[in-house]
């Protein structure tokens, strides 16, 4: 079997890749500026370099937001002919907050009340209904940046006159307390049915942001049994068979808040004391292999 992780030669693609060896027969690194989908008259061809992309018996798209359109574009191209842990819809659905929280509410998850405006106009209106404090996000970004907290309407005009340089639409969020002195959430990783790592993440001084990239600190836990299954339920309504589930409870309810297509693993390999990437890489062995079968 052999295996292309096509991302922007991050660590965490790199861990997956060391670890895949023990499991594949041939391993690729593949950055993914250096490819191009053309559209021609017998097909679509994801070219690598001035080639066609051989052919693989498992690929793995990782990367940032600003690679959706691409992510998707590639995947496709190529999905059905190997074995793909997301579906196509999976990058421009996962890298869109707002997209995200439709799919999980029609499939009856439990997320933040969350409003969508398009201009400010239409957003200031907005805040004078909404119950504070509030969380005002842009659909794309990622690491915690983007995220804003507001405790008063003033605050949140003043954060709305910010982002409208981003030039993006406005995303209003519902708070969710819960009920510690800093804030936090979980982060699970899901591949399949089941979480194979998570961790509680803690804001640093009175960030309202627990992403480690932020300066947050991660603990590993075992899950209950109710916030295993929301995070596996949220990653199958978005297609996704490995993906990072963020999670929010407050003790009586547990809501998702994002799902992550392309998770970072130094954070949690920490927390967690596993090797994330062995756990990745087995996964996709694992899938291939019944997809390989399936096919004959």
């Amino acid at each position: 079997m052999n295996l292309a992780i096509i991302s922007l030669g991050g660590p965490g693609g790199k861990k997956i890749a060391t670890a895949a060896s023990k499991f594949f027969n041939q391993v690729d690194l593949i950055s993914i500026k250096d490819l191009v989908v053309h559209i021609q008259k017998d097909g679509i061809k994801v070219l690598h370099g001035q080639k066609e992309l051989k052919h693989y018996d498992c690929i793995y798209l990782r990367g940032s937001f600003k690679y959706a359109l691409l992510q998707r574009s590639i995947s496709e191209a190529l999905y059905g002919k190997c074995y793909m842990p997301l579906v196509p819809s999976a990058f421009t659905i996962g890298h869109d907050k707002f997209l995200t929280s439709v799919i999980l509410k029609q499939e009856g998850i439990a997320t933040p009340e969350t409003h969508l405006a398009l201009t400010t106009k239409a957003a200031k209106s907005l805040l004078k209904k909404v119950h504070y404090p509030i969380i005002m996000k842009i659909p794309s970004g990622t690491h915690g940046k983007g995220v804003m907290f507001a405790d008063t309407q003033s605050s949140a005009n003043t954060i709305l006159d910010t982002l409208e340089v981003f030039k993006q639409p406005f995303i209003i969020q519902e708070y969710i307390e819960t009920g510690r002195s800093k804030a936090e959430d979980l982060r699970a990783i899901v591949a399949g049915n089941k979480v194979i790592g998570a961790m509680k993440r803690t804001a640093a001084s009175d960030d309202l942001r627990a992403n480690i990239h932020m300066g947050g600190s991660g603990e590993g836990l075992t899950l209950s049994y109710e916030q295993e299954q929301i995070a596996v339920k949220a990653a199958k309504a978005l297609g996704c068979d490995l993906c990072a589930v963020d999670i929010l409870d407050n003790g009586k309810q547990a809501y998702v808040i994002e799902v992550n297509t392309s998770p970072g693993l130094k954070g949690i390999s920490t927390a967690t004391r596993k090797n994330m990437g062995h756990h990745v890489a087995k996964f996709l062995s694992d899938q291939t292999k019944q997809f390989l079968e399936a096919k004959k």
